[in-house]
């Protein structure tokens, strides 16, 4: 956690344009069409606490009898790009609430617009 927090400014981006468009494509190949504005994917993962933290501590057990601490990663599928992350629930809790507290969810924006590419 202090690794990704540390390299944040030099390792966390939004893709480019260019970067999105080689995202969709790689998705509508190696899947379906149908999931080519899917480009995004997210994981969640759990970083073990060594102790119950003082404060609160109760609120960092989870569902596996541990103290740790929720964390949640938007990648681009095609080179593993980190793109967003969240961090800071405890517990347990489910991926579609971890991803309410990256950047993405609370900034997003409408897709860009212009001719669709369709599969002949």
């Amino acid at each position: 956690m202090v690794a990704l927090l540390s390299l944040h400014d030099t390792a966390i981006r939004y893709p480019t344009l260019e970067e999105k468009e080689k995202t969709k494509d790689y998705v509508e190949e190696q899947t379906c069409p149908e999931w080519r504005d899917g480009w995004m994917m997210g994981d969640s993962t759990k970083f073990p606490l060594f102790q119950r933290p003082g404060l609160h501590g109760n609120a960092w057990f989870d569902k596996n009898k541990d103290y740790s601490l929720d964390g949640q990663i938007l990648a681009l599928p095609n080179n593993l790009m980190i793109v967003d992350y969240g961090l800071g629930h405890t517990g347990s809790v489910h991926n579609s609430l971890a991803f309410q507290s990256t950047r993405t969810f609370k900034e997003h924006f409408a897709p860009a617009t212009g001719p669709r590419r369709t599969h002949t």
